[in-house]
């Protein structure tokens, strides 16, 4: 213990919790980008069976808009709690946006169907609104 100063040892410790915590945003920025992955997800997921074959589908496209808004506040929170520490956040928040910005493009044809409880395709592949 000769020559150990004990604020120099006072300083380690804080150094190692600023350690720990740059560690603990990037872990809590990576949970949030994947839930928002995950929400995104589930927003392909919800609407596969409108977009394959003709018949009335149940129209799932505000499931799919909440969704994806929901992903994109996620991926808003994860941007802000660790953008300028690491590149991972950045480069998976960016996929991500181009993954909703794909997906409410694919999306956007079915939205006038909102009131309607279901959608049908027509033959040139635009979508029809029904009530049962």
């Amino acid at each position: 213990m000769e020559g150990v100063d004990s604020a120099a040892g006072t300083q380690g410790t804080r150094d190692g919790d600023a350690m720990w915590g740059d560690t603990a945003a990037r872990g809590c920025t990576a949970a949030v980008v994947f839930a928002a992955g995950a929400c995104a997800v589930l927003g392909f997921l919800a609407t596969m069976d409108m977009e394959s074959g003709p018949g009335l589908r149940d129209n799932t496209a505000p499931l799919v808009v909440y969704l994806c808004a929901l992903a994109a506040l996620l991926a808003a929170g994860g941007v802000a709690v660790a953008a300028r520490r690491s590149r991972a956040a950045r480069g998976a928040a960016l996929c991500l946006a181009a993954l909703l910005a794909w997906r409410m493009c694919t999306v956007a044809p079915a939205l006038h169907c909102w009131p309607h409880n279901s959608v049908g395709r027509a033959d040139d592949g635009s979508y029809l609104c029904y009530d049962r």
